[in-house]
Formats: C-alpha cells, sequence, structure tokens
C-alpha cells in the first residue's frame, strides 16, 4: 500500500527536525514579565492574651486521653 505524496513530507525526519530547531538558548533570553514588587502593610502584633490562650490550646502528647475524656462527657 502506497502513501500519498502529502504524507511522506509530513514524515520525513529532516523536514521535522529543521521546524524544531530552537534558534537561541531561551535560558539567555530576557524575562518578558517583571513583575512590580509590592510591599504589603505591616502586620499588627499579636496580643499576648491572644498568644496566651493559643498556647494553652495547643494539643500535647496526651492529646488521645484528653480527646476520649471529652467525647465520654457529651
Amino acid at each position: 500500500m502506497e502513501h500519498p505524496e502529502s504524507t511522506a513530507v509530513e514524515l520525513d525526519p529532516e523536514a521535522l527536525g529543521e521546524e524544531h530547531r530552537a534558534d537561541e538558548d531561551p535560558s539567555a533570553a530576557p524575562e518578558e514579565y517583571e513583575p512590580e514588587l509590592e510591599m504589603a502593610d505591616a502586620t499588627r502584633e499579636a496580643d499576648s492574651a491572644d498568644v496566651a490562650e493559643q498556647i494553652a490550646e495547643v494539643p500535647g502528647e496526651d492529646d488521645e486521653e484528653s480527646d476520649a475524656e471529652e467525647q465520654e462527657a457529651f
């Protein structure tokens, strides 16, 4: 079975290789997009009472035991 002439050109490795050659090193090309740096507003300092509350709620090693006790209470 013969292939039509048009597919022979598409399957020619030399023609395909020519289409995909890189002209220059992409890593040496300049960046096309450089976003502007925006400085965010400074965040407020944490309230010491909030921090103390969060520290008290941090789960510890006995977390599994305390969870079981809480489940029994409900």
